[in-house]
């Protein structure tokens, strides 16, 4: 793919993806993979070895799309190593064990829209209230009738019969009496 920038025109490959000066200071800005600081949820995760440019005088850092979606990606992988929870692929095994679309798991799991498909693709770590869920899941996928709102005693082939004295075996109206004792 050709690309025009004032001049004659460059091969992508060729094209110059960071800018010359620093938009901060006006710094020279440099190719690096020297290590990037990101702030998750609070957290900061340092990752190296992503090529970004950098300005010398001022450490701004300047990313393209794909270099930020690795950055974000891998710090995410590491924090949820550190953190001991689940990954994408066990996220998306549990899912598809429960027989579960992504909207049908969130709703299950009482998240927000899109919440499932940032979790599958390592955009983003699940709570650990979350994770604690699914861990529950994974051992207990009866469990998944309950969250949903079914009634679970609706599976049971027996009735249960009425204790005496129960609740469930008194009339409760006057006309209930009535009908009862004759």
């Amino acid at each position: 793919m050709l690309l025009e920038r004032r001049g004659p025109l460059k091969r992508e490959a060729e094209a110059e993806v960071y800018p010359k000066k620093c938009g901060e200071c006006g710094g020279q800005v440099e190719e690096s993979v020297e290590a990037i600081a990101i702030d998750l949820r609070g957290e900061i995760m340092n990752v190296g070895g992503i090529v970004h440019g950098r300005c010398t005088r001022c450490g701004e850092v300047y990313l393209d799309l794909d270099a930020a979606d690795r950055l974000q990606r891998e710090a995410v992988a590491r924090l949820r190593k550190a953190r001991g929870l689940l990954t994408p692929a066990q996220i998306v095994e549990l899912r598809n064990s429960l027989g579960l679309s992504q909207v049908a798991f969130e709703k299950l799991l009482g998240t927000g829209p899109k919440t499932v498909v940032r979790w599958e693709k390592g955009t983003v770590f699940q709570s650990a209230t979350a994770d604690k869920l699914m861990r529950l899941l994974i051992a207990k996928p009866e469990l998944a009738d309950i969250l949903s709102g079914a009634d679970p005693r609706a599976a049971r082939t027996k009735p249960r019969r009425a204790q005496a004295g129960s609740l469930t075996s008194r009339p409760k109206t006057k006309a209930q009496q009535r009908r009862k004792a004759s």
